[in-house]
């Protein structure tokens, strides 16, 4: 009887706990998809539009700042943790906060591989130093490429806030409209995928001693206490 009580309350405290949840998700119309490796994922509906928006969010400790600015600094290593990208190359950089880059992402056939061109700007709050790099899609910034289909839109936010005892917490919020035909249940199932995957090799590629022991100069690091 005893254990079927525990039983009982067990399972209530979990329900309402659930719902609690889901409540402060729905506030801001986040709703979780996935924690797996540390990192959890989250959709929600964006107005105007038949695709999600997707976030992911994790904490690495140990990490500096530098480090991970160090990795979008490194055109060259998108393709390494960035999901399905196949071909990565800056166009223009106009100071150490500000650029133009070029990707292409690998899609299976029979659909075509996307690719896209995007402005980066880096900047850092000088009062909790949080890191944010603002990415927005510039597609008519060069011509069209034969066999690829132009993303037409794109707007991401990377977020390295710095907390306690030297862990960062990342954020990675993006939404786009891939361009072209493609199914729409496919799409927003890869929403989920995409910051997933891609952010477990980013916290994987920062380790690398190229970007590890990196000092990026427009970056202040905390103090660690």
């Amino acid at each position: 009887m005893r254990m079927r009580n525990i039983i009982i309350i067990s399972f209530f405290s979990f329900f309402f706990c659930h719902i609690y949840n889901v409540k402060l998700i729905a506030e801001d119309g986040w709703i979780f998809q996935k924690n797996q490796d540390g990192i959890e994922v989250y959709t929600r509906d964006l107005p105007g539009s038949d695709y999600k928006e997707f976030k992911g969010t994790m904490y690495l400790s140990g990490a500096r700042l530098s480090s991970l600015v160090a990795a979008f600094d490194d055109t060259s290593s998108y393709t390494k943790w960035m999901h399905n990208c196949k071909e990565a190359k800056l166009l223009k950089q106009y100071n150490p906060r500000d650029r133009y880059t070029y990707t292409v992402t690998h899609a299976p056939f029979p659909v075509k591989d996307r690719d896209l061109i995007v402005f980066s700007h880096i900047s850092q709050n000088q009062k909790d130093l949080t890191v944010t790099i603002e990415i927005t899609g510039k597609s008519d910034y060069i011509s069209p490429k034969k066999n690829r289909v132009r993303i037409p839109r794109m707007n991401a936010l990377w977020t390295f806030k710095p907390l306690n005892s030297g862990v960062v917490m990342v954020v990675y919020q993006t939404a786009n409209d891939p361009g072209g035909w493609l199914p729409l249940s496919l799409i927003n199932l890869s929403m989920i995928d995409l910051p997933f995957l891609t952010m477990l090799k980013f916290k994987d590629i920062v380790k690398d001693t190229k970007y590890a022991t990196a000092k990026f100069q427009v970056i202040k690091e905390p103090r660690i206490n």
